[in-house]
């Protein structure tokens, strides 16, 4: 399964509780109506987040889909046509990406659960000199358990990795990955992850950090709304 990532941010004048409710409740629904879409996914940053640090965005969203094949059927569809054409009605621009799912920390709640819960999301560019596949295998293999060590209260850690072979297609990544961190609430989040007014992070996962990603790294605080899940 391949997911289509997407920042967002809304368009001039638009106030980030107006977007996020035409958003959730008008263009919500013209996503769904896809055919072959296997999960959709809006993150919209939470408010409380804003007294930390800019977000990169103001919000994302993940759309899942069986391989490319079945997206590039779904964009040929009227609804995704429709959703399209919608748009500009309430987002300024968008960066995009399609990736896989690569778990290092796993747990057992359903995707309804975790519409509770606070995520970290990261949009990460690897440093000068790291080939996409020495890139991937270090980020998943190094630099992930380095992360669960330190970071402690995570519930779920999961790190998108771009199709490798999109890299050199006509629709290459946004980014180089995207890092995604579950906490159970605000109160256990680690706001270190997106505010450093002290400096990098001399941790192990900081310094490893400074090695294979340009920073700082643009990041957003997000809860999910969970709009389909055939899973």
């Amino acid at each position: 399964m391949i997911k289509f990532i997407g920042f967002i941010k809304r368009k001039d004048g638009m106030s980030l509780e107006d977007f996020s409710t035409y958003w959730r409740h008008k263009h919500a629904a013209l996503i769904a109506a896809t055919p072959g879409l296997r999960r959709y996914v809006q993150n919209h940053v939470v408010p409380e987040s804003l007294a930390h640090h800019e977000p990169a965005a103001d919000g994302s969203a993940e759309a899942w889909f069986d391989d490319m094949a079945s997206f590039q059927a779904a964009s040929e569809s009227d609804a995704w046509k429709a959703a399209v054409a919608d748009a500009p009605d309430f987002i300024g621009s968008t960066i995009n990406l399609f990736a896989t799912e690569v778990p290092i920390v796993e747990d057992k709640k359903t995707s309804r659960e975790r519409e509770s819960m606070v995520k970290y999301m990261g949009l990460l560019t690897r440093r000068e000199g790291w080939e996409v596949n020495a890139f991937q295998k270090h980020w998943r293999d190094v630099h992930g358990p380095l992360v669960k060590a330190e970071f402690t209260t995570m519930a779920r850690y999961v790190q998108n990795h771009p199709l490798p072979e999109t890299y050199d297609s006509p629709r290459p990544p946004a980014v180089d990955g995207v890092p995604e961190a579950w906490f159970e609430s605000l109160e256990v989040f680690p706001w270190q992850m997106v505010r450093r007014p002290e400096g990098p992070r001399t941790t192990p996962a900081g310094i490893d950090s400074a090695t294979i990603f340009v920073q700082p790294i643009p990041s957003l605080v997000v809860r999910e709304a969970v709009i389909v899940d055939q899973e």
